[in-house]
C-alpha cells in the first residue's frame, strides 16, 4: 500500500515504540505483541479525545471520520443495519428528495410504545437506533435503526454519521488522518508506552496532548462549513421536512422566509 511520505505506518509507529522500550526496531513474539498492543492503545487515545477548549472537556469527534451514504428504505421493513463501524448520528435521516417529513429521532421505548397501540404503515415518523443481539465469537452487536410507522413505500434515505475505523492489521497499513495526525498518533503511542513503563507522565504525554489540541483545531476548522440547506417544522409535530444544515455538533433550524 503506498502513502504519503508524511503519513506513518502501522509499522512506523510500532517500530519507534520498539525503540523506546528498548526493544530494538525488529522485536518478536511477546516484544512484538506488547509494542503492537501499546500502539494500538495510542491509536484508540487519538481516536477519542478530549477537547480541552470546552469546559468542562468533551468527547471530540473528527471532521475526517464522518460519512454519509444512503439507506435504501423497503416497503414493509421496519429494521435495517447501519454500516460496521458506525458510532452515532450527525446528520439524521433525510429524503433525498421531499417526499414526506423526516422522520425524528426518540428513544427506543417510545417507538415500541407506539407499535403497542397502533397498527399501519406510511412514510416513518419516528425513528430509533438500537443494537443487535451481541455475538460473543466476534465482540460486536450489529448497530441498527428502527422506524415507525412500518414504511409503505421504497424510497432513499441520506445520512451522516460518525465513524470507528478498523485497527490497523498488516504492516503497511496506514493510520486515518494527515501527517500532522500521524504525528500525533505516534505520540500517543509513546505516551501510553512511557506510562506503562516508568509510571510516570513526561515528554511524550505533554507532547501528544499539545499536538492533540492543535489537531482538534484544524478539525474544526473543517467542520465549520456545515452543509447548507433549508428546513421547514410542521407545528405541533417537531419532525423535519427536506435537509437542512447540519454541523458537526449541532443541528441549526433556518425558517423559509
Amino acid at each position: 500500500m503506498s502513502s504519503s511520505p508524511l503519513k506513518l505506518t502501522y509499522k512506523d509507529v510500532w517500530t519507534k515504540v520498539s525503540e523506546f522500550l528498548g526493544l530494538g526496531s525488529q522485536p518478536t513474539g511477546d516484544d512484538l505483541k506488547k509494542v503492537k498492543d501499546i500502539t494500538l492503545r495510542g491509536y484508540r487515545k487519538f481516536l477519542m479525545p478530549l477537547d480541552l477548549s470546552k469546559n468542562p472537556a468533551e468527547t471530540y469527534r473528527w471532521f475526517f471520520l464522518q460519512k454519509t451514504t444512503t439507506l435504501s428504505i423497503v416497503a414493509g421493513q421496519e429494521v435495517y443495519k447501519l454500516p460496521i463501524g458506525f458510532s452515532s448520528l450527525v446528520c439524521p435521516f433525510t429524503h433525498i428528495t421531499p417526499l414526506s417529513y423526516n422522520p425524528i429521532q426518540r428513544p427506543l421505548a417510545f417507538i415500541y410504545l407506539q407499535k403497542s397501540q397502533t397498527t399501519g404503515t406510511g412514510y416513518p415518523r419516528y425513528f430509533a437506533l438500537k443494537t443487535s443481539e451481541y455475538d460473543p465469537i466476534t465482540g460486536q452487536a450489529d448497530n441498527e435503526v428502527i422506524f415507525f410507522p412500518t414504511p409503505s413505500n421504497n424510497f432513499d434515505y441520506y445520512y451522516t454519521y460518525n465513524s470507528i475505523p478498523p485497527a490497523p492489521v498488516n504492516d503497511d497499513d496506514v493510520f486515518v488522518g494527515d501527517g500532522l495526525a500521524s504525528e500525533c498518533i505516534l505520540e500517543c503511542a509513546l505516551a501510553v508506552a512511557e506510562l506503562q513503563e516508568d509510571e510516570t507522565i513526561g515528554i511524550h504525554h505533554r507532547a501528544a496532548e499539545v499536538l492533540l489540541q492543535q489537531c482538534i483545531g484544524e478539525d474544526k476548522k473543517q467542520g465549520m462549513v456545515g452543509n447548507l440547506g433549508t428546513m421547514n417544522l410542521r407545528k405541533g409535530e417537531g419532525y423535519i421536512r427536506s435537509a437542512t444544515i447540519y454541523d458537526k455538533n449541532y443541528v441549526q433550524i433556518i425558517p423559509e422566509p
